[in-house]
């Protein structure tokens, strides 16, 4: 089944597109904000690893909440919820206690909307066209986000972050419309654990993406702010020229993997991850070097998502409950994105350099490809 044939998937690329650009205007900005409201580095990370650690408490109300309201009410909740985060991280003013409210918030709100954002896409998309369709949700996503980065930067400059937030509250409402009428796979009534077993390689897996992915966004957000003289507008405008390079390579990539390459699309994907670290390492401290490495980055990073996500979506879908998987999928990741945060902070603390701290994603990356090949071997083995 093609991409635009299945309407589900269609619906769900719409909601990604418009929850993308939301997340330009705000939450691309989170760890600059917080910088420039006078968070240490180390602080930076903190935030994250709270965040992620009472987010891993948070998701065990997922389950009963889907049981009370339904899927896709629980769904439509932590989606509209953000609306709610963007507001608060809009009245953060550096203080302890507008701070905590923002931990609070995007914890409860990733939690619910994450699990059953990757849930619903794994149970509704296709295992044949899986590579496809995630590269044209990039695409799409970028479509839509590509200038809402720039637009946030130009009002964080210009009138503050309550007019960027603030407008990222309005669009991350108008989001949810696309998922009213989208279809609510079926979740049964109980899975043992046990049943999960065959498919804890996925699981690990996403674990590795929290601790890489932590790692070297934040990191690099950091590094690039800093870079380019904490100016909103300089960075939001490199993030949206960045974000269209990355989906048309996604894109790309994706049919490269349904084709029968998943293998090797791994070992691929290995090389241009290390390679990406290794550039924006060297790039530390020049803005026109780190804008240039952040364009690169992104286009050759576009293969990242696509490798990763078919996989893991391929495994939620195969098991005995695709919400159940993704519940602890998604817990692994705050595990090892806590682990990764955690160790960003201490380095940031004790004085490593940044470039030093951006490549300790590679001791994520290596445990990564390992994990992802024996699985798309698995899943050829079975077809």
């Amino acid at each position: 089944m093609s991409f635009f044939g299945n309407q589900d998937i269609n619906k769900l690329a719409l909601h990604t597109a418009l929850h993308q650009a939301a997340m330009g205007l705000s939450l691309a900005f989170f760890a600059a904000f917080l910088l420039h409201a006078g968070l240490a580095p180390s602080g930076v990370f903190l935030t994250l690893a709270a965040i992620l650690t009472l987010r891993f408490f948070v998701r065990a109300a997922v389950l009963p909440s889907v049981r009370l309201i339904g899927f896709r009410n629980t769904f439509l909740l932590g989606a509209l919820l953000f609306a709610v985060e963007y507001l608060v991280l809009a009245a953060y003013d550096g203080s302890n206690v507008r701070l905590f409210w923002f931990v609070v918030s995007d914890a409860v709100c990733s939690a619910f909307y994450w699990t059953c954002y990757h849930a619903f896409y794994a149970a509704l998309g296709d295992p044949e066209d899986r590579g496809a369709q995630l590269g044209a949700r990039g695409l799409l996503s970028t479509i839509g986000a590509v200038a809402a980065p720039a637009i946030g930067g130009v009002l964080l400059v210009v009138v503050g972050p309550w007019a960027s937030f603030g407008a990222a509250a309005i669009l991350s409402v108008i989001a949810v419309l696309p998922l009213l009428s989208i279809r609510e796979p079926k979740i049964p009534l109980s899975a043992p654990i046990e049943a999960f077993i065959p498919v804890r390689e996925g699981i690990a897996l996403f674990g590795t993406d929290g601790f890489v992915s932590c790692i070297s966004i934040f990191t690099w957000d950091m590094i690039s702010f800093v870079a380019f003289g904490e100016r909103y507008d300089v960075f939001g405008g490199v993030l949206a020229l960045a974000s269209l390079a990355g989906a048309l390579a996604g894109m790309a990539f994706g049919r490269f993997i349904d084709a029968g390459h998943g293998a090797r699309a791994v070992y691929i994907n290995a090389v241009a991850m290390t390679a990406i670290l290794l550039l924006k390492a060297a790039c530390v401290g020049s803005a026109p070097a780190v804008a240039i490495a952040t364009i690169v980055a992104n286009l050759f990073g576009g293969l990242y998502l696509p490798v990763l996500m078919t996989v893991v979506y391929n495994d939620a879908k195969a098991s005995a409950c695709s919400l159940r998987f993704h519940v602890i999928a998604e817990a692994g990741w705050d595990v090892g994105g806590t682990i990764g945060c955690s160790c960003a902070a201490a380095a940031w603390a004790v004085g490593i350099a940044p470039a030093l701290i951006l490549l300790f994603a590679l001791a994520g990356l290596l445990p990564q490809t390992w994990l992802a090949v024996r699985r798309y071997r698995k899943h050829a083995a079975a077809n």
